[in-house]
């Protein structure tokens, strides 16, 4: 995996020293209100598996860039490529202190077209928790349509059934 640069984005590969960044942003009960698998509080050791993790996509079908802006994590895109279907599923997350700026769309869009080269795509989708219009917005600006709603698809935050809604693009 190599670095994206963007107008105003570094994404790139993540490195130990992103640990209190990515606990920064990810400690937060709004950032997780739609990512019931983001533990809330989300603690020194959630950092450390988490960064760990990520560092271990690198070089895989499924890499996740960490979002840099200046010199701060504050996010991630990632993709999870099906090389025979020629397809990938697309995934963002970017905390709130930078929500409304037009950065989740930049760095995802800029990810998406890196994934299309670098894997030979044909296809690429991304579902979200049908509550979260934010998420929808990045997705149609991505030139995504709403294809599908998966009902009670998943258990949210409070454990109630939660909808998914499934975007996706033909890119050939």
């Amino acid at each position: 995996m190599r670095e994206l640069r963007t107008q105003r984005l570094l994404l790139r590969p993540f490195r130990p020293e992103d640990v209190d960044d990515a606990m920064a942003y990810r400690d937060d009960d709004e950032f997780a209100r739609f990512l019931p698998h983001i533990p809330q509080p989300f603690t020194r050791s959630d950092a450390e598996a988490f960064v760990a993790v990520n560092m271990a996509t690198e070089g895989t079908n499924s890499p996740t860039f960490g979002v840099v802006l200046g010199d701060t994590l504050i996010g991630t895109v990632n993709v999870e490529v099906d090389e025979a279907g020629q397809s990938a599923m697309l995934g963002f997350a970017i905390g709130r202190p930078w929500w409304g700026r037009g950065l989740a769309t930049e760095a995802a869009r800029a990810v998406m077209v890196w994934a299309i080269e670098a894997f030979d795509l044909r296809r690429v989708w991304a579902s979200t928790d049908d509550r979260n219009l934010g998420s929808q917005g990045v997705l149609r600006k991505l030139g995504m349509q709403r294809e599908a709603l998966r009902a009670r698809d998943h258990v949210g935050r409070g454990g109630e059934p939660v909808d998914e809604v499934v975007y996706g693009v033909d890119v050939t």
